[in-house]
């Protein structure tokens, strides 16, 4: 996005500041936790943490009692803190490493300081208090939806639907998002849900406010079935069972973890989501701004992960493309809009050429866009397919430029 920044800057004046890398703390093995605050971690894991392939943490701590699991092509721009951790090929970690093991491939690279031994546990996962839910089911379709806080049972967003939530506590059974459907906070706001969590494919959790963060929507999570209740079938259960192993179905059985978490692939997800008892399942080339603090996480294949408001996934250099003389990339474009755009627009006219937000950058807002696009021709439809908006807003639409 360097080429890009300069370009803003030039034209608009406008500095992204750096982000720093936060240091790293050891104490002695048998002593209390080694951090009592989990504020530094984008990702925490009682148990583990797997990473798959060319998966991006553009800020953030990394932390698991027990291991993480890291797949080759990754970028880490964080510190890990581990028992025990593996490191596959071609993956950078532009960060600090303390373990007690450490499988590091040949081709992998360290670049921060490695620590050893490290002292367990890493950290404590804080417990969710109890909570009452309510009685009343909503299934939301269409685009003006709002919903007061308040004490609620099924809460169900069906496909292309679009809810604002105003802010407070809600106390839900469950909350389920179908595909490419909208949740959006518009002021500080903590969803309880005591049974059920599930994001379809192409799901969005934004807040509606530019000054909100994405940790200003706390998501605590259960996962276990209210008592006395009857036991009914879920549409998804065997996608669900697909993802223990006996061992869990029993413990998932006995109510000693919770049901897993699952959002699909191209998801952009902004929240803090705790769930001391169950795993999180984040699909592919999905985006996740805020937090995840759980039992298990696993995150899928080609998606960014940010603790910060501005984070960036990196550009594939193999579809660099020329045209007139100027190099880009042939599937990304930037957008510049103005202070006063709204996240509900913003999602409309991305939504018009069918891309995923890969980066951002505050003051202007600033958004880099993954397209679907293989050549020059077509990336320049999708440019002047947003020009052609004419909205005020937006105050430039160019490709992701190389050089010149």
């Amino acid at each position: 996005m360097e080429v890009f920044k300069k370009h803003i800057k030039d034209n608009y004046h406008y500095i992204v500041s750096a982000l720093a890398v936060v240091g790293i703390a050891f104490v002695a093995f048998n002593s209390p936790p080694l951090f009592n605050s989990l504020d530094n971690f984008v990702l925490f894991a009682q148990e583990e943490i797997q990473l798959e392939q060319g998966v991006q943490i553009s800020s953030g701590d990394l932390g698991s009692n027990d291991e993480i699991d890291i797949q080759k092509d990754t970028i880490i721009s964080g510190n890990l803190f581990t028992d025990e951790i593996a490191i596959d090929k071609n993956t950078t970690i532009n960060g600090n490493v303390s373990f007690n093991k450490l499988k590091l491939h040949k081709e992998a690279k360290i670049l921060g300081i490695q620590t050893k031994p490290i002292q367990l546990p890493i950290a404590k996962l804080p417990e969710i208090p109890d909570f009452q839910i309510g009685t009343k089911d909503f299934k939301f379709t269409g685009q003006n939806n709002t919903l007061a806080s308040g004490n609620y049972r099924d809460i169900i967003l069906e496909k292309d639907s679009r809810l604002t939530l105003t802010g407070g506590i809600y106390n839900l059974r469950k909350l389920e998002l179908k595909e490419n459907s909208v949740l959006i906070f518009n002021s500080s706001t903590i969803i309880n849900i005591q049974f059920k969590l599930k994001g379809q494919k192409h799901v969005s959790i934004l807040s509606g406010n530019n000054n909100l963060k994405p940790t200003d929507l706390a998501v605590n999570y259960v996962g276990i079935r209210p008592k006395n209740e009857k036991v009914e079938k879920e549409d998804d259960d065997e996608e669900i069972e697909g993802l223990l192993n006996d061992n869990k179905k029993k413990e998932q059985k006995e109510q000693k973890i919770g049901r897993p978490i699952v959002f699909g692939k191209d998801s952009f997800l902004n929240f803090k989501l705790l769930a001391p008892k169950a795993s999180v399942k984040l699909g592919e080339t999905s985006t996740i701004r805020g937090q995840i603090l759980a039992r298990k996480v696993k995150i899928e294949k080609g998606t960014v992960v940010s603790r910060e408001m501005n984070f960036e996934k990196e550009s594939d250099l193999t579809r660099i493309v020329t045209d007139n003389g100027i190099k880009f990339i042939a599937n990304e474009i930037v957008i510049v809009f103005s202070d006063e755009i709204t996240i509900t627009d913003i999602q409309n006219i991305i939504e018009l050429v069918s891309g995923n937000i890969i980066g951002f950058a505050p003051n202007p807002p600033i958004y880099k866009i993954e397209l679907i696009t293989n050549t020059a021709n077509d990336l320049n439809n999708a440019v002047q397919a947003i020009k052609n908006l004419n909205n005020p807003h937006v105050l430039e639409v160019m490709p992701n430029l190389i050089s010149k």
